[in-house]
């Protein structure tokens, strides 16, 4: 189940990066903006994952951020076995060896303020690129507008990536917004929602609300896999270790 999971997974990556290779652009994504009825995603230069596909915690997003002007960008790889690595080992190719690795983008560092309570990455070595990134969508895009883009197109890359965190056992499973409620309907089943306000730096409490939605992802006859959803992961600004405490607290809570 395992390998065959993997290797479908393996070949829509493979497929996308050909047609890049020798046509420039991905067909699905130009299907995908047929569809929209614009040039919403970037047809060149997909971003399906990185890290490690093996990992125990796996972070799902909606697709890479990508503003137009850097739309269109010519493939510099000779192979797909060299694409496929490229993003495997992201961290030594952003950040070099291990042994000296220092993260410097904010995006990084909510990251590993984020997931350091869940007790998996060792992130006294930098490890950050140790877990499993998905992105739902290969494409990037300025933006993402769930209502504009439609449930229809997304589904079936829904269901690629269900079936790839299903190949290995994972321990944390965490999908990052809140369009998630709503894509997840038809693979999983709502365990329990958590609503709590978390603690500022100043020791104050957050005026908004934020959500730990656990849920069970069907998938066929196989054992239901267990995973959340972060409805507020990207509002800019929030106490990412304080959301990160709860999420490890609350994760496996029904």
């Amino acid at each position: 189940m395992a390998k065959s999971n993997i290797s479908k997974f393996r070949e829509n990556v493979r497929l996308d990066f050909e047609d890049w290779r020798s046509k420039g652009v991905c067909h699905r994504a130009e299907k995908m903006n047929e569809r929209i009825g614009s040039k919403y995603f970037d047809v060149a230069g997909p971003q399906p994952f990185t890290g490690d596909v093996e990992s125990e915690i796996v972070v799902v997003h909606l697709n890479p951020k990508r503003n137009t002007e850097n739309f269109g960008k010519n493939c510099d790889f000779q192979a797909f076995d060299e694409y496929w690595s490229f993003y495997e080992k992201f961290g030594n190719v952003h950040y070099g060896p291990l042994s000296n690795r220092k993260h410097k983008s904010p995006f990084d560092h909510k990251q590993i303020r984020f997931l350091q309570h869940l007790g998996v990455i060792s992130f006294d070595k930098n490890d950050l690129y140790n877990k499993l990134q998905i992105e739902l969508i290969p494409y990037g895009s300025p933006d993402f507008n769930f209502n504009k883009v439609g449930k229809e197109i997304i589904n079936p890359f829904t269901e690629d990536i269900i079936q790839l965190i299903a190949s290995y056992d994972r321990k944390f499973v965490l999908f990052c917004g809140k369009v998630f409620v709503e894509l997840l309907k038809p693979f999983s089943d709502t365990l329990k929602t958590h609503k709590f306000r978390l603690v500022k730096n100043d020791g104050s409490l957050t005026k908004n609300y934020f959500e730990v939605i656990n849920i069970m992802i069907k998938h066929g006859d196989s054992t239901p896999i267990r995973a959340c959803i972060l409805p507020q992961y990207a509002i800019q600004g929030s106490p990412a270790s304080q959301y990160g405490l709860k999420l490890a607290e609350l994760y496996s809570e029904i």
